[in-house]
């Protein structure tokens, strides 16, 4: 089996021409035959019943690509695919935005075609979001079906404030189709539609999403799975993955705690296997799944590890996992025992006792999280590539907690320890550090202004925010300290605005400069979004940053603010909601969506 990928890599690696149609829902009762006729042994005969398909047009393309997907006979399958592939994708009612996106989705690259589907799901006020759809159902290939609701499928969340005025879009855009794919979503729109006391037509929508989930399934089995390529064999896994995840999710939303506990314990027990194959690979497919069950409220899934211990005690990523599964499930001491033993286990390797940190973190683990960083930065052995890593996110993790003074000290002695190490020559500073020891301390005296803010200290804010611009004129959340001092005078504030101008200034030629990397994007616009500026170019940047990183937590930020700068405080709650999804420990991400929802009021 091959190795499984990020489902936003597979969105990249695909690489099918795909087809779509008009929605017309009136097909002929001949259809079907005419399809059959397809492959019929006459030549004439199987070119007049093609003629007559392409005739029907849309209202055939359903039954078309059934037949193309599920057809023994290659003859029929193979002119399905051709009849379908004459029929064109765009809607009349469809956007420029869209018509512009569903044109690049034709192309044969790889790398346009996933661009356009991931925009399409991000399209401002979800107007991508039935051309989306209309791919599940009008996409000649069943990878690229399944992946297209692979994507709507994670936008479902249980009582998601949004997810209802997606699901008129997602049905519009799947029409009648009856691709496993598209049924899946349909028993996933009917469930959430139904209200809790409507059991009845709960059980009902579940057993259809279970009935789809079963023919997914099929795809992935035996003989049918080693006929597909690679890639396709791993784009048939990874969206199982995702259709069974929120299987599991619609059993707990039902009240059935008991079998969405072991559908998420079935899930970790497959990813675990029988040990054969990739073990780096079968451990980090462990610890997502379990990561995601413990999320997902189902820490119960930890129990599948029983079987396999030998994991735990080898590799200390995991032993994490368990822990804060642990501590989910309310066993403190089980969990606080775990943890101790997978951190006993990085003693000595700094690369695994850093990622275990910044793991941790992403969970909501603060406490194992900066005993790891802790460690890291106070070990004169630490090499300085993983001291500057383990140093910066230890300062942001403690400045997300508001531990600002903490936060100023941990990366003031990690500046300390650079000077050390490079005998007071700067000249010295080990070039693989990757990050200007400049903006290091721009960032510590950021941190030292956010300090004198908690304590109503105007004067030390004042002087720290100075000092932070003066040591790196480009940081730009210095530059916003600086710009939003309380105490500021019309002189101070105009100093400010020509720091930030400069600052812009320099942004903007870094891009052009290097015009794919998506944090200058979002510099220019956190920058104009906090302070001042044009907000409309600072709109259209934050969302060229997330074209290059799809779905980035803090470029979601950067992005609701400027919704916010705007005015558009619907739209800012709706970004900063789904920035808060993808790091939903994140306290200042949380903080900032609780700042929205206040001025939306």
């Amino acid at each position: 089996m091959p190795r499984r990928l990020h489902l936003l890599l597979l969105l990249a690696l695909l690489a099918r021409p795909a087809v779509a149609a008009p929605l017309a829902e009136t097909a002929p009762e001949s259809i079907a035959q005419l399809i059959e006729q397809l492959g019929d042994s006459d030549y004439n005969r199987r070119e007049s019943a093609a003629a007559a398909l392409k005739a029907i047009g849309p209202a055939a393309v359903d039954a078309l690509l059934a037949a193309a997907e599920m057809s023994t006979d290659l003859e029929v399958s193979l002119r399905a695919r051709w009849i379908v592939e004459a029929i064109p994708l765009e809607m009349p009612h469809d956007p420029p935005e869209v018509a512009k996106l569903l044109e690049r989705f034709k192309s044969p690259e790889a790398g346009v075609r996933a661009q356009a589907m991931r925009r399409l799901l991000r399209v401002d006020g979800d107007a991508g979001i039935e051309p989306l759809a209309r791919i599940v159902r009008l996409d000649r290939s069943a990878s690229g079906s399944r992946l297209a609701a692979a994507l709507l499928v994670r936008e479902w969340r249980p009582d998601d404030p949004f997810w209802p005025g997606l699901r008129g879009r997602i049905t519009a855009g799947i029409g009648t189709s009856e691709r496993p794919a598209a049924r899946f979503l349909r028993g996933l729109v009917a469930f959430s539609e139904a209200a809790p006391a409507e059991k009845e037509q709960r059980e009902k929508s579940l057993a259809a999403v279970e009935t789809a989930l079963a023919d997914l399934g099929k795809s992935t089995d035996g003989p049918t799975l080693a006929e597909q390529s690679d890639l396709d064999a791993t784009i048939l896994l990874e969206t199982q993955t995702i259709f069974e995840r929120c299987h599991a999710q619609l059993l707990r939303a039902a009240g059935r705690r008991d079998a969405a506990g072991a559908a998420a314990k079935k899930l970790l027990a497959e990813r675990l296997g029988d040990g054969d194959g990739d073990l780096e690979a079968l451990v980090n497919d462990a610890v997502s799944t379990l990561a995601w069950a413990t999320e997902s409220g189902l820490p119960e899934a930890v129990e599948a590890l029983a079987d396999r211990p030998e994991l735990i005690r080898d590799h200390a990523i995991l032993g994490f996992a368990a822990a804060a599964a642990e501590k989910a499930r309310g066993n403190q001491p089980q969990a606080e025992s775990l943890a101790a033993d997978a951190f006993e286990k990085t003693d000595g390797d700094f690369a695994a006792r850093l990622q275990a940190g910044i793991m941790l973190a992403k969970w909501g683990c603060a406490d194992w999280a900066i005993r790891c960083y802790a460690a890291l930065v106070e070990d004169p052995q630490a090499p300085p590539e993983q001291l500057s890593l383990a140093a910066t996110v230890y300062g942001e993790l403690l400045h997300d907690l508001e531990r600002e003074d903490e936060a100023a000290r941990c990366l003031g002695r990690f500046l300390e320890a650079l000077d050390r190490k490079a005998g007071g020559n700067p000249a010295q500073i080990p070039p693989q550090l990757g990050r200007d020891p400049q903006s290091t301390k721009s960032r510590m005296h950021f941190f030292e202004s956010c300090a004198a803010a908690l304590r109503g200290d105007g004067a030390a804010r004042r002087q720290a925010a100075e000092l932070a611009v003066a040591a790196y004129p480009k940081d730009v959340d210095a530059l916003i300290a600086l710009y939003t001092l309380p105490d500021n005078s019309p002189e101070q504030k105009a100093e400010a605005v020509g720091k930030i101008k400069k600052a812009l200034q320099r942004i903007e030629s870094e891009i052009r400069a290097v015009p794919d990397d998506a944090n200058g994007y979002n510099e220019y616009a956190w920058l104009v979004a906090n302070t001042e500026g044009d907000v409309a170019k600072a709109t259209k940047y934050s969302k060229l940053s997330l074209v290059r990183s799809f779905d980035n937590a803090s470029y979601l930020d950067t992005l609701a603010h400027c919704r916010a700068a705007g005015g558009d405080y619907k739209g800012a709650i709706r970004t900063q909601s789904l920035a808060s999804r993808q790091e939903p420990h994140n306290r200042t991400i949380k903080r900032n969506l609780a700042r929205f929802e206040k001025l939306a009021q």
